[in-house]
Formats: structure tokens, sequence, C-alpha cells
């Protein structure tokens, strides 16, 4: 990023489209294939790469960004242990020019950062990530000790161990020595999983599950948790009263998005390129 009277950079964009994710990421490939065969060119860059790419401006108070080109921001986690002092700068110092690049940007981005870049508003508490989408979930049991089920919610509490994410099902104990968080679920729950881009939905089956208003309410979850692409997991229960919502995935698998690639598709070339 700069600041200068001088001046600005040539654009010198790669293709139609970049998308930010691991080079060898199925789902960025499979996106960057379909650009393809729809008569634009898109190519797959790091972090790293990404990064070094753009260059923000500031001139009398306006910051600008060179190359104006699409963005979808497939951005993989940071890793959860430190791999070195110079290595975790370098990568700070790439996420927080991309961070400037893909919310400053005048060109169409799929999850252009708000308050967070990596997964908007989400976290590893299913319960946190639901209030602030604005739905119920089940409660969750947060513990430096090995937890006790409580009053049941389900027909199994599962808990996890923080330390090595591992989860088995109570009393088992998974792998670590915690702290952990557990929850309650049924043996084998039946799920409807819906993949929002933007301001649309898709669920992955036909079941006769209309009058829940999935759709509609995985658009409103996923923008109050500042997604632009995702797939939400709802737990249907009471047969098919009603559903809660078990898990949002900022990031979604290829299977997911395969399954609604008929409406997805097309949609994404319209956001995309307007």
């Amino acid at each position: 990023m700069s600041s200068d009277t001088g001046a600005p950079p040539p654009s010198d964009a790669p293709a139609d489209l970049v998308v930010v994710a691991d080079p060898q990421d199925p789902t960025a490939l499979e996106l960057a294939a379909y650009v393809t065969e729809q008569g634009r060119s898109a190519a797959v860059l790091d972090v790293f790469d990404a990064a070094q790419l753009f260059t923000v401006t500031a001139r009398a108070g306006t910051a600008t960004v060179d190359p104006v080109v699409p963005l979808v921001l497939l951005l993989p986690a940071p890793p959860d242990r430190r791999t070195g002092w110079d290595a975790e700068f370098h990568l700070g110092e790439c996420f927080a020019q991309l961070w400037a690049v893909a919310a400053l940007t005048p060109a169409p981005v799929v999850n252009r950062p708000a308050g967070t870049l990596v997964a908007g508003r989400t976290t590893r508490s299913a319960a946190v990530t639901a209030r602030r989408a604005g739905e119920d979930g089940n409660g969750e049991l947060f513990s430096c000790g090995y937890p006790r089920p409580g009053s049941p919610e389900g027909e199994a509490f599962w808990v996890e161990d923080l330390g090595t994410a591992r989860a088995h099902r109570w009393p088992e104990r998974p792998p670590g020595t915690g702290p952990y968080r557990a929850r309650w679920t049924d043996t084998d729950p039946a799920t409807e999983t819906v993949v929002v881009l933007g301001d649309r939905g898709w669920r992955c089956t036909t079941a006769d599950l209309d009058h829940l208003g999935l759709e509609s309410r995985s658009v409103a979850a996923a923008g109050a948790l500042g997604l632009g692409l995702a797939a939400l997991v709802w737990r249907v229960t009471d047969g098919t009263a009603t559903a809660r919502l078990v898990h949002v995935e900022p990031f979604p698998a290829l299977e997911q998005l395969r399954m609604v690639w008929l409406g997805l598709g097309p949609r994404l070339m319209e956001v995309l390129f307007p």
C-alpha cells in the first residue's frame, strides 16, 4: 500500500477473474474452469502471489486499487500453530494487503471483507455462530474439565477436545487434555444444506421443506455473518416441522456447490461480470 503523488502503476491483471485460494483447492479450480468455459479467463493465486499483484494507492484522501479485477476469496485459514515469526509476519502482511484490496476495489468481490477477512463472523462455536446469524441453535457447553451431559436436547452427547479438534460420543473421551466443547445431537439427524451466493439461496435436495423457508433464512443468516458465498446446514426436527441452524461453512466444499450448480453457476457469472 502506498501514498504518493506519482503516476499510478499500470494495470496488469493476469486474467478476467482472480480466485484467491490454495492453488490445489478443488473448489477454486472448478470455479476457474467454469468461468473459462463461459468465455472468461481466470487465475487461481495463493495469498502471497495475490497480495503482490495489487497496489493500493492513497491520494488526496481517496484510495485506488490497481488492477481492477473481480475477486473470489476462498482463503485458507491461518495455521493453528506458529510456524515461525518471519513466516507469520509475512502471512499477516499479505492478509492485510488483500483485506485492503478486497474492501476498497470497485470490482465485484465474492466474500468481500467487512469486519473480518477469513470467515466472516463465524466461529468454532455453532451456538455462537447461530446467534450471530439471528437463529436459535442447540446449546453448547464449554469446560476445562471433561463435561457431563445435562438435560437431554437430543439422542447423543458429543464432546470435542478443543486442543486436538477430535470429538467422541460421551462417555468416550476424545484424544487430548481439554478444554472441551460439548453439545447434544441426534444419532442420525436429518439435515438440509443451502448454498448462498449474495441474495440468492439454493437447497441441495428436493425434499418437501418449502414451508420452512430455508432459502430466505439462509440468505438472511449469511448476510448477518458477512458472507457472500456460504453453505448452511440445517437440522430438521419434529418430523419436518422445525429446522435449526447447526453449521455454517464459509468456504463450501466442491460437492456442495455441484449439487446446486445449475442455479449457482449462471448467478456467479452475473455477480462477477455485471
